[in-house]
């Protein structure tokens, strides 16, 4: 018998902003291609042949966007809204400009490092903001990922101390809006980065996570012929990462009619929780399935379950993709391979990069700054995985910096990039 694989814990909703902090809704291309770089676009083929309305296939027409906002933007950025359920709004910050010209200010009100993601993404924050000569006057995260209370006085501590901009991680998003007002009415800049707000008050910075979820589900279902039993992993139900990734995994569903949910199992977007789920479950499936759709980050743990049960790994959708699947993919020429890239150094660059544009004057036009993820199939998986990692590494496939928002796409958000 075959040895349990050991992970580490991180702690639940931590890990689950890693997966998702994005949603999606807009009407435009099918497939939202990102600016690609040097890890090779990101959109398999599979998913882009696949006719409309057939299983595969992505919706289109399902913009959030009521003034028609994004038809002044390019084409290939208004696509990266579809599936995102936001409302795109006009910035309350489009007009403003600190009063300063250097000798900014930040306070920062973030998560506790609870996966590999956020400790990446926030250091990332921090040196970008040092290096452009930002003091940081204070830096808060509660004790634990689900202190949603602690996290909310931190940040009217951090409002307290009426630094220039404030950058902000919510763990609960909802509650944030009426923070966002509040730093609005105190004139301070809020930019949310990688969980988005639903407000015009403050600019969130996040990639697609519906879409990304949607496209990777696309392209796995596509593998297996539109047909067949499928397994379920959910994140963590009623949360923001577990309800955007079902609004991916719902919007190419509606498509497959012979697609069947064999069954559902929570793993908590830890892999040891999915692996030990995903486990009991095939106890009593000994037959399995032909796939597995999950709310991202957990790929390594499923592909365990299979391999510990004795069974051949079916495709599994890899949303937030790790070192150790996509090396373990690479090394199996002939397994479907979806998955998308996790870009946690640049996610943070590009955080801060847009708190000194809106502090410079560049004036963001709307207030959803959202990016499509790079999607990894067979066609660009030799390009970002290293066949020496270790397959049980989880470590986040960043992938190119350059493949998220580069600064020629940052450009197009902002009324006068350079200014």
């Amino acid at each position: 018998m075959t040895k349990m694989t050991s992970f580490p814990r991180f702690a639940t909703i931590g890990a689950a902003i890693l997966g998702a902090s994005s949603l999606v809704l807009t009407g435009c291309s099918a497939s939202a291609p990102a600016a690609p770089g040097s890890s090779g676009g990101n959109t398999p083929g599979p998913v882009a042949s696949a006719a409309a309305g057939t299983c595969g296939s992505l919706p289109t027409d399902t913009v959030n966007d009521p003034n028609g906002l994004l038809a002044g933007f390019p084409k290939e950025v208004a696509a990266g809204y579809n599936l995102y359920p936001y409302e795109i709004r006009k910035s309350a910050w489009a007009g403003y400009k600190s009063k300063k010209t250097d000798g900014f200010t930040a306070a920062i009100v973030g998560m506790p490092p609870a996966s590999p993601f956020i400790a990446s993404m926030s250091e990332a924050i921090r040196t970008s903001l040092k290096a452009n000569g930002v003091k940081i006057v204070g830096e808060f995260a509660p004790d634990d990922p689900t202190n949603v209370p602690l996290q909310l006085e931190q940040f009217n501590e951090a409002l307290s101390l009426k630094p220039d901009v404030i950058i902000y991680t919510p763990i609960a998003p909802e509650p944030s809006v009426g923070l966002a007002k509040a730093a609005h009415d105190a004139g301070i800049p809020l930019v949310a980065a990688q969980v988005p707000i639903d407000s015009e008050y403050a600019v969130s910075v996040t990639r697609n996570t519906p879409l990304a979820v949607a496209q990777v589900t696309a392209g796995t279902l596509k593998s297996i012929r539109g047909k067949g039993n499928v397994l379920r992993v959910d994140g963590i139900p009623g949360i923001p990462a577990s309800t955007f990734a079902n609004l991916g995994i719902d919007a190419v569903l509606k498509n497959c009619p012979e697609i069947k949910v064999a069954g559902s199992v929570t793993g908590f977007f830890q892999p040891a929780t999915a692996q030990a789920e995903v486990q009991k479950f095939l106890a009593t499936h000994p037959a399995g399935v032909d796939a597995v759709l999950q709310a991202g980050t957990m790929g390594v743990g499923i592909r365990n379950a299979f391999e510990e049960s004795g069974m051949e790994v079916p495709p599994i959708a890899d949303d937030g993709s790790s070192r150790g699947f996509s090396s373990w993919a690479l090394a199996k020429p002939d397994y479907p391979f979806f998955g998308t890239t996790t870009p946690s150094v640049r996610t943070g660059q590009a955080v801060a990069d847009v708190a000194l544009r809106i502090l410079k004057g560049q004036g963001p036009k709307i207030n959803q700054i959202v990016e499509p993820s790079v999607i990894v199939s067979r066609e660009n998986l030799a390009k970002l995985a290293d066949p020496s990692w270790d397959h049980n590494d989880l470590t986040d496939l960043a992938g190119a910096p350059e493949d998220y928002l580069p600064t020629d796409r940052l450009n197009k958000f902002f009324a006068q990039p350079g200014a």
